[in-house]
């Protein structure tokens, strides 16, 4: 996933927003290459399955550290912005 249109669609919400990419196949994008292994679906399902452990223990450790009062400019993301 690209995070497209998610990323507009939030800015257009004025909300904060923060993108987590789990990357399971290394080799994609480079079919034809000699120098680069072709990844079994066994692999992408190791990876996979590590990887939401890892993601488990970043959203266990972020959402305590997101604060209740926003700081930031997301909220006024459209103020002044031109519709037409």
């Amino acid at each position: 996933m690209t995070q497209y249109p998610e990323v507009i669609l939030a800015r257009e919400l004025e909300l904060c927003y923060v993108n987590v990419s789990l990357i399971t196949d290394f080799d994609v994008g480079l079919e034809g290459r000699t120098d680069v292994p072709t990844v079994t679906v066994d692999e992408v399902i190791k990876v996979f399955n590590a990887n939401n452990e890892r993601l488990k223990d970043v959203l266990m450790r972020l959402i305590p550290a997101i604060p209740r009062a926003r700081d930031c400019d997301c909220g006024q993301a459209l103020q002044g912005a031109v519709i037409s």
